[in-house]
């Protein structure tokens, strides 16, 4: 399951897992996300969930939602984009990551502000730093679809997100450049390391391997993927 990770001033407060399609953000005790800073709005933002897709949006707060150091009125999440509202962030993760929460033995109460002197703030960096090196020593899997045929911007693309589209809308991880492109011809959804590819709403015929599928299909290394006069193949590689 998705979480964002509450940090303040480099160390972090809690883990919120993203189990309901509607979170509230801000100041106000009403919110699921509680902020103790006064930069930040009543009701500053929110993150909603659409199919599997998260997003951050900005609640008409005074002082702005920034994603990864830009201001934001709504923008989809991604693993690693960090949301910023005053002295706080949050930290967009995917259920496949290692955690960042510190030892057990730092015990944080929710509902209270958390007082970080700078010996407990030294300590709680030097745990999340040991567990980031030992992350760094993992190696990474990368998922590629590479254009055997037709029509795309580049030859070669690497999947990241929950969610890629297969169109020639802006927003699409694989674009097609066709006259007649669909802007969403079809949808690749993440699926443990892997992904599934699913038809969109306009309903394009997708043929993987030679058959048409029907409905969402879970692909393999060396899938052949045929949509809108476009052929891809899927592999994966260590990084």
């Amino acid at each position: 399951m998705p979480k964002l990770v509450l940090k303040s001033h480099g160390a972090v407060i809690k883990e919120i897992p993203l189990d309901k399609s509607r979170l509230t953000i801000g100041r106000k005790p009403d919110n699921d996300i509680v902020l103790d800073d006064q930069a930040a709005s009543g009701h500053h933002a929110r993150v909603i969930q659409i199919q599997s897709v998260f997003f951050i949006e900005d609640a008409g707060s005074s002082n702005g939602t920034f994603a990864n150091g830009k201001r934001t009125d709504r923008k989809q999440l991604v693993h690693g984009d960090q949301i910023t509202i005053g002295q706080h962030a949050l930290l967009y993760q995917e259920d496949n990551t290692a955690s960042v929460v510190p030892p057990p033995k730092q015990s944080f109460d929710a509902d209270k502000t958390v007082v970080m002197t700078p010996a407990l703030q030294r300590e709680l960096l030097k745990a999340q730093g040991g567990k980031a090196a030992g992350a760094a020593q993992a190696k990474k899997v990368v998922v590629i679809l590479q254009t055997v045929s037709g029509s795309t911007d580049q030859k070669e693309y690497k999947l990241s997100g929950p969610v890629a589209i297969i169109g020639s809308q802006d927003s699409a991880a694989i674009k097609l450049t066709g006259w007649f492109a669909p802007k969403r011809a079809a949808l690749l959804n993440r699926q443990g390391g892997g992904y599934a590819v699913a038809p969109s709403e306009e309903g394009k015929k997708i043929l993987v391997n030679g058959t048409t599928i029907q409905g969402s299909m879970a692909l393999k290394e060396g899938d052949l993927i045929e949509v809108a006069g476009v052929t891809l193949q899927y592999s994966t590689k260590e990084e």
